[in-house]
């Protein structure tokens, strides 16, 4: 027999997630609402993420609080509960059978330069709420009114100035008379780390350079190379149990490559560089987001003075760029530390008072999702 459990789950593949849960998480507690996480434990079985997934269930057993339990998925499945309401980063094949109602908590403005036709893809008609950044997705992901513009809830703590940068700093080891810059590639055959290895290296001496491993990279048994190669030269390396929000807080340069952490800088209002690669050239021309993100952000090529370059952004004085404001303004509706508390209450509205979307159920059924 079936049965439903009056609490909120949320669908968890890795540290990353939690993350970006945390502050919703906190507020629904804060209205009295159950939470709890549910590990994705289908990764076990499969020998490419199962050390994600380990990782995941360590980083979950370190969290040091006592409000909120986590469960496996697959528990769920086998003795048929389901949480009245959960939420997730992207579509997953159990959660039609683990909950009643599912919101989708959208992550990175486009999840990276190369994935927008994954972000805003068919699957997105399965959620009965979306809460969006803003416009710009909230426009691409909409289906018949599913749509719930709230903002980013990760960045509540930013806005809310909760960071303790001596303590992250003291962490981290910097070195107060240098300069700090955040190197964050993606992971796959996207990641930069390929081809610019050599250049960042004749900058590890002179700057703080701190190295964010993107989770697939951190874990997948494919991406080890990639990982030696950051790993044997540079020291100040970071993998997902880290919140990247730290790591910004603590910079003075953000690089990257195609990754949607680029997104999340610009929020910050860091200063942002794009590393140019053979891969990521290809996208420039078929991507709206890449299109409209080097118009405001800087790209370099293979070729270039990475010195010269590194030096001359950093020398450069904060300025406004209109153009960079009127990107934010359609990515990001809020910038007010609210954002965690409009999705709490798009989560408690759609199981508390769900509205019929004949519209959507009849779609759902043609995708069969």
């Amino acid at each position: 027999m079936e049965q439903i459990i009056n609490k909120i789950g949320f669908f968890i593949n890795s540290p990353f997630h939690y993350y970006l849960y945390e502050n919703t998480i906190n507020k629904l507690l804060e209205k009295g609402y159950e939470c709890d996480l549910i590990i994705n434990d289908y990764l076990l079985y499969d020998p490419e993420w199962k050390n994600m997934y380990d990782s995941n269930v360590e980083f979950i057993e370190g969290i040091n609080r006592e409000d909120i339990e986590a469960y496996p998925c697959s528990l769920l499945v086998m003795n048929k509960i389901r949480y009245v309401c959960l939420v997730s980063p992207y579509y997953f094949d159990q959660l039609s059978t683990i909950s009643v109602y599912n919101i989708r908590m959208v992550y990175g403005a486009g999840y990276g330069l190369e994935k927008e036709s994954f972000n805003f893809s068919y699957w997105n008609t399965f959620y009965d709420t979306i809460l969006n950044y803003g416009k710009y997705d909230y426009e691409r992901t909409n289906i018949f009114n599913s749509g719930v513009i709230v903002g980013n809830p990760k960045f509540d703590k930013w806005f809310n100035n909760e960071f303790d940068v001596k303590s992250i700093k003291d962490e981290l080891k910097i070195d107060p008379s240098k300069k700090t810059i955040l190197y964050a590639p993606t992971y796959g055959v996207h990641s930069s780390i390929d081809e610019w290895k050599e250049q960042l290296i004749q900058i590890n001496k002179e700057y703080n350079i701190i190295v964010k491993l993107h989770h697939g990279t951190a874990h997948l048994s494919s991406e080890s190379i990639r990982k030696d190669k950051i790993l044997s030269n540079f020291n100040i390396v970071r993998d997902d149990k880290t919140n990247t929000l730290e790591l910004f807080k603590v910079s003075d340069l953000v690089i990257s490559d195609t990754s949607g952490l680029i997104y999340d800088a610009l929020l910050a209002q860091k200063k942002i560089v794009i590393l140019n690669t053979n891969k990521s050239n290809r996208y420039r021309d078929l991507n709206n987001e890449a299109k409209l993100l080097r118009k405001v952000v800087p790209s370099w090529e293979k070729e270039c003075n990475i010195h010269e370059n590194v030096q001359n952004i950093l020398n450069e004085s904060p300025s406004k760029n209109p153009d960079i404001e009127s990107l934010l303004g359609d990515l990001f509706a809020f910038k007010d530390g609210l954002s965690s508390k409009r999705a709490a209450d798009a989560i408690i509205q759609t199981f508390e008072n769900p509205k019929r979307n004949q519209y959507r159920e009849d779609l759902k059924r043609m995708l069969k999702l």
